[in-house]
């Protein structure tokens, strides 16, 4: 699964990408880093009572449609469009299908198989203790691969037009090109 850094970064980025006049809407922030991260609720229900969910439904598209309209219907006075909050709550499953070490009910409650990603383009985030240096390892990895790549996404939102490449990108290439192939080169 994705670190709960990269879950973060893509509810931020979907608030970045946004119009300055929904900026300004004061719970939009914390509803779409809510949305982004709100699948992974479930883990509290194996550490506190040690309830396993399987499949984990909370990691499906109807899980994220579900909770972007529960999230719409309670922000409908601000206009914020449907869109945008399924962007934050379908950004979970996406990043979690790209780890492709666990396979991921995208499908559920249907009887599809649960989907697993042929390779891996991110890290799984490791078992969560501050002393283990594969969390760290992994988590730097993800932050090199994906905060580039949401960078790029949210400019183009804002209608930044790469008529030349800022020197920027060029400072940042790299670092994305070691960190992709490094999480590539992971064994699964």
């Amino acid at each position: 699964m994705s670190s709960l850094v990269g879950h973060l970064a893509c509810g931020v980025a979907v608030y970045l990408a946004q119009p300055a006049h929904h900026r300004a809407t004061r719970a939009l922030l914390p509803v779409l880093v809510w949305l982004a991260i709100c699948p992974d609720l479930d883990y509290l229900a194996f550490w506190l009572w040690h309830i396993d969910f399987h499949p984990r439904f909370s990691h499906s598209i109807a899980f994220a449609v579900a909770t972007s309209t529960l999230a719409y219907l309670a922000l409908w006075r601000w206009r914020i469009p449907f869109r945008v909050l399924a962007l934050a709550a379908l950004s979970h499953p996406l990043l979690d299908f790209l780890v492709g070490v666990h396979p991921v009910p995208l499908w559920w409650p249907f009887s599809l198989p649960e989907a697993l990603s042929p390779i891996g383009l991110l890290p799984s985030a490791g078992r969560l203790s501050f002393n283990n240096a594969y969390l760290w390892r992994n988590l730097f990895i993800e932050c090199g691969v994906l905060l580039p790549v949401l960078g790029v996404l949210v400019a183009r939102a804002r209608g930044y037009r790469f008529r030349t490449v800022p020197l920027g990108v060029w400072l940042v290439l790299p670092l994305f090109v070691g960190c992709l192939w490094w999480s590539l080169s992971l064994h699964r």
